[in-house]
């Protein structure tokens, strides 16, 4: 079968093993499989001797319709024994799509725990977006938004973008910080206005040292902000004014579950009552053959890509 991986010529679809299932997986046959922006950093390291892929849904061999967590705990540790297995000790290290095959292919298989059911009104064409979602959902839920509240999104890329989507519901407002017009175009179509004034809760979802800068900015005093981005590199927080506001800091880490479900539920759901969020986020479609186009069409943000499909 087809596998998207980086090799020293760069993005290429190669022949790779078909799935083997052990008795505690099943085949997951993938209609569609986003580019993340981590995807873009991660390339940037060289050669990958796995398939690219975390954001990826599909149907098993009796065609029910699944979104996949690409998460894989070890289920021992004290965090996988204590409700967090996103905080897994060695979960990094098997992560599909980030340390070991992902859903970038035609077909892979996936323990049946990291199944995650589609409701009606979702299909797997754009359940890839669940994944990404559900970082959102997360992070919203960890900020305790009670309802009312004035939230700001740094940053309108996939997952600002999501982020807008997951808090437009429990917010007041949600104000928004874009770099590019597209950008600014979509998170209007989600909800959210141009950031003015100060903010309850700001979501740093661009993980460069001026979206810092500007999220400590738009906090107002005793305000949180919680970061979905990645920090590829080290960012200075800006310390006085942060102290003179009292601000809180949270990180958020993938998705999890809580007393009510999980994260990735969550999100499924969302984008099932919601179709204008997989309409505005999803702005490419190419098919398997062309993974080094939507790289491409990916990396071009300023074009106006946000989230680029591939499907096999």
């Amino acid at each position: 079968m087809r596998g998207v991986r980086n090799t020293e010529r760069g993005i290429e679809v190669l022949d790779v093993p078909d799935p083997q299932p052990d008795d505690d997986e099943v085949v997951v046959h993938i209609e569609s499989s986003s580019i993340c922006g981590s995807d873009l950093h991660l390339i940037e390291y060289g050669p990958i001797p796995f398939v690219l892929g975390h954001e990826f849904a599909g149907r098993t061999d009796d065609g029910v319709a699944v979104a996949v967590d690409p998460s894989q705990p070890c289920g021992e540790c004290d965090q996988c024994t204590t409700g967090s297995e996103h905080l897994c000790r060695t979960g990094s290290q098997r992560a599909r799509g980030i340390s070991a095959d992902g859903g970038m292919c035609d077909a892979i298989a996936v323990h049946r725990s990291s199944l995650v059911p589609l409701p009606d009104g979702l299909t797997p064409d754009t359940a890839c977006l669940v994944e990404p979602l559900g970082v959102a959902t997360h992070a919203v839920r960890l900020a305790g938004l009670r309802g009312g509240e004035r939230v700001a999104v740094v940053g309108a890329g996939g997952i600002g973008l999501a982020a807008i989507a997951a808090a437009r519901p429990f917010a007041e407002e949600v104000g928004v910080v874009a770099r590019h017009d597209r950008q600014r175009e979509a998170a209007a179509r989600l909800g959210a206005v141009s950031a003015a004034g100060e903010y309850d809760v700001v979501l740093e979802c661009a993980g460069t040292e001026s979206a810092m800068q500007t999220a400590v900015e738009l906090c107002r005093p005793g305000a949180l902000i919680v970061f979905l981005s990645t920090h590829w590199t080290p960012v200075t927080i800006p310390g006085v004014p942060a102290l003179m506001k009292e601000l809180g800091f949270r990180w958020s880490y993938t998705y999890g579950t809580h007393e009510h479900g999980t994260d990735l539920g969550d999100a499924a759901a969302l984008l099932a009552t919601d179709p204008e969020i997989a309409a505005t986020l999803i702005t490419h479609r190419l098919p398997l053959d062309d993974a080094a186009e939507a790289f491409r069409v990916a990396a071009d943000r300023a074009a106006g890509a946000i989230k680029v499909v591939l499907e096999p």
